[in-house]
């Protein structure tokens, strides 16, 4: 990546921090419906999320763009090949605000977003969805993140 993007995509991850720091509250009052156990289970999506970008933020431009294509981030394409039968499809990972479901834009609250989400490539799961139980392989991640996320209530 040249400098240019790199800066750009610094300022993409330095902005969702932000945003989960100021704005975490209203957001999860909007989208969390369940406040016993789902709470819990997005609370700790995000803080691992945040300590997750505070990590990588804190790196050199070279080890930023190496770790842009080993976990999954908001705005990550993650390939996944289902074990079962071989079939392989690409989810990127968004905000709420962002979903596609024909272009297979996922909101990382959706039960297939939390679980990829902080994926790495090679890494085998056990996707839960409604449809239930797959193992699957990862493979592929990039960062490419093309969307915004609300910046204030009124973008909720």
């Amino acid at each position: 990546m040249n400098h240019r993007t790199m800066d750009a995509t610094r300022e993409q991850l330095i902005k969702q921090l932000v945003f989960f720091d100021e704005q975490y509250s209203l957001f999860f009052d909007h989208y969390v419906r369940d406040y016993g156990k789902e709470k819990q289970t997005v609370d700790t999506l995000i803080k691992r999320y945040r300590d997750t970008l505070e990590d990588i933020l804190a790196k050199d431009d070279g080890a930023l763009s190496e770790s842009l294509q080993s976990v999954a981030l908001l705005g990550s394409s993650v390939h996944v090949r289902f074990e079962e039968d071989g079939y392989e499809e690409l989810f990127t990972v968004v905000f709420p605000t962002d979903i596609d479901p024909d272009q297979n834009r996922i909101s990382f609250l959706s039960p297939i977003g939390r679980q990829l989400l902080l994926s790495a490539p090679h890494e085998s799961i056990v996707l839960e969805s409604p449809a239930g139980r797959q193992s699957v392989q990862i493979g592929e991640v990039r960062f490419a993140y093309r969307g915004g996320f609300p910046s204030t209530k009124e973008g909720l």
